[in-house]
């Protein structure tokens, strides 16, 4: 049996990129090592093989495309398939104290 699938449009709210780097995640039981896979101005994917329930709080720590310094950013876990997480940031672009992390995060 075949299922049909809709592949015309991406219905997210906002654009992804591409982002294949190494994050650090900070939860209450200590530090995990991730790879990052996709990010938005208002959040990320991530792959870690860790047990990390839905609507936990984290706080990541990465390197962001044309960056040259590591960000720490508060997070909740949105969604989880296996070892994938929908990580959405807690902070808005506002917010950010770093004006060049702001730009980063608009350009995308």
């Amino acid at each position: 049996m075949f299922l049909k699938r809709n592949f015309d449009r991406d219905r997210r709210r906002r654009k992804r990129q591409l982002f294949n780097t190494s994050v650090r995640v900070f939860t209450e039981s200590g530090p995990i090592e991730a790879l990052g896979i996709n990010i938005s101005d208002v959040g990320m994917s991530l792959f870690t093989i860790a047990n990390l329930p839905v609507n936990s709080r984290i706080q990541l720590e990465l390197l962001l495309p044309q960056s040259t310094e590591r960000v720490r950013i508060g997070g909740t876990i949105r969604h989880r398939a296996l070892y994938l997480y929908g990580i959405e940031f807690l902070v808005s672009r506002d917010q950010i104290p770093d004006r060049g992390l702001t730009r980063t995060l608009a350009s995308m």
